[in-house]
């Protein structure tokens, strides 16, 4: 299409400048403004080659990558350091957060285990419930929690001996009525996109009711 546009900018401008053998007078502007059409045409030319050069180069090196795939085959996630399953850090339970008497929610500490059971920083997204068995059914979830994989980066924690995400959730909207709490953590893992989930149940130091507070529930 430009390459057209060239040449027909550079026939206009012969035919301009002869006519039936005769010589013809353009003016100074228009010839200035067919000029200026032909560079432009010739611009958009040469910007049209490297895009299309660039793009080749990207098909190419898109074709190389697709080859190395396929001569890996279908099984090199199996190579690949992955998650293959979770598990709660033993201190996983119940957190004081305020240093008053009693747990203010629960902390919990999460590692990604691969398939060789070692723990891995894998990416992904975690939720996590907390569930009050004991009490009415329909009541009994007690607490919904959520970290996007943006999130989680910031919850890593590695040392010595010390390689776990942690995440404090504190109760909502306030203290559960039971001691017992069930926490079911999930975690969608970015590179399988599978789902793995882990369970733990623990007791929890229920907070001291605040003075006045006793009566007035006896008064209610």
């Amino acid at each position: 299409m430009n390459r057209s546009a060239s040449v027909f900018a550079a026939v206009v401008l012969g035919l301009l400048l002869t006519a039936g053998g005769c010589v013809a007078v353009v003016p100074r502007a228009k010839y200035k403004a067919l000029r200026r059409e032909l560079d432009d045409a010739r611009q958009r030319n040469r910007t049209l080659t490297e895009t299309n050069e660039a793009l080749q180069t990207d098909i190419v090196a898109k074709r190389k990558q697709i080859d190395s795939l396929a001569a890996l085959g279908g099984k090199r996630l199996e190579k690949m350091f992955h998650t293959a399953r979770i598990e709660l850090g033993r201190h996983t339970g119940g957190v004081d957060t305020d240093g008053r008497a009693g747990h203010d929610g629960i902390k919990v500490y999460l590692r990604p285990i691969d398939q060789h059971g070692s723990t891995v920083k894998a990416a992904g997204d975690v939720t996590v419930r907390l569930f009050d068995l004991a009490a009415d059914p329909k009541d009994n979830l007690i607490g919904r929690y959520e970290w996007s994989v943006d999130d989680i980066a910031k919850q890593w924690s590695s040392g010595f001996l010390t390689y776990h995400y942690s995440f404090v959730c504190p109760w909502q909207p306030g203290p559960p009525k039971n001691d017992e709490i069930t926490i079911r953590v999930e975690f969608t893992d970015y590179l399988t996109g599978r789902q793995f989930t882990a369970q733990k149940v623990c007791k929890v130091n229920l907070p001291v009711p605040k003075a006045g507070e006793n009566s007035r529930a006896k008064g209610e």
